[in-house]
């Protein structure tokens, strides 16, 4: 059975197309692919002060219901609270009787 209470916050998939501004040049205007409920939670990386590195603060893992009108991929951003985010992969969960994309985002 589905947990869609799991399943509250909202997100949109966003594609970015070039319209012509009348001048002879383009503006890219987001387009909305989808708008549905998910599941976001942040993931945390290694720890960056003790490695040295720069850890990624704004990374996320959404899970979203499976759907077979929309296929998430790389080339869609999502708009999560307000901000614009990167999709770094995408795989597709297959449990008994219930699937979700499990989707990895990262803030631009």
């Amino acid at each position: 059975m589905i947990n869609f209470g799991k399943y509250d916050q909202k997100v949109e998939f966003i594609n970015f197309q070039t319209i012509s501004d009348g001048a002879g040049g383009t503006t890219p205007t987001p387009a909305v692919m989808l708008q549905t409920f998910a599941s976001v939670k942040q993931t945390n990386g290694k720890s960056g002060l003790e490695s040295g590195e720069m850890v990624l603060p704004n990374t996320y893992t959404v899970a979203i219901q499976y759907r077979v009108s929309f296929v998430p991929s790389e080339i869609y951003q999502i708009y999560y609270r307000s901000r614009y985010y990167k999709i770094t992969s995408v795989q597709l969960d297959d449990q008994r009787q219930h699937k979700e994309y499990i989707i990895q985002m990262v803030g631009v």
